[in-house]
């Protein structure tokens, strides 16, 4: 059994990597977050693991009317030829079995840091960029697929910007980033 699992990991784990291999240069990003849908629009919320997506995620579902969750670890954001970003559902949600074959366009990315009181703000394009490049699957090593990740990075900067939540795992939190980010 336990070699069964290792198999199923190693397959589940190549399969990402072509994919970010194959989508990378036509403006399609994996990213490791959690993504929330509320009034037709995407939210998606990441940090390094154990930071609280999840529970962000789920304050939402709990605290925000009419949200519900897209995906828990690594959502698809596409950036159609009009300029759209879009986020969809992926096989690929972690822990939380996730799996919706749904699409909402981005309404707001926010990065989660644990902090002793909640506070939001909006970063700047380079603290933007430097955010959200860890955030995605990658290598660096392949120019191509690189470049591909960098590109779709600047234009979704452009395009929807990206806020820093300083945070602790409360109602208050979910609404302070709602009533901040969903205008």
């Amino acid at each position: 059994r336990g070699n069964a699992q290792n198999i199923e990991f190693g397959l589940n784990n190549s399969i990402m990597v072509i994919y970010t291999i194959c989508t990378a240069p036509h403006k399609t990003l994996l990213v490791h977050s959690s993504v929330v849908e509320n009034n037709g629009k995407a939210y998606m919320f990441l940090g390094a693991s154990g930071r609280g997506k999840s529970t962000h995620s789920d304050l939402w579902t709990k605290h925000i009317p009419g949200s519900t969750l897209i995906n828990d670890d690594n959502p698809v954001i596409r950036i159609a030829s009009d300029g759209t970003p879009t986020v969809y559902g992926s096989p690929w949600s972690g822990k939380t079995r996730c799996y919706r074959n749904i699409q909402a366009p981005v309404g707001g990315i926010v990065r989660i840091q644990q902090r002793p009181e909640n506070s939001i703000r909006k970063l700047n394009p380079v603290e933007a960029f430097c955010n959200l490049l860890p955030a995605m699957s990658n290598m660096k090593w392949d120019k191509r697929v690189y470049n591909g990740i960098c590109d779709g990075i600047g234009q979704l900067i452009q395009l929807v910007g990206m806020h820093e939540l300083g945070c602790l795992p409360n109602a208050e939190a979910a609404i302070l980033c709602h009533d901040t980010i969903a205008k």
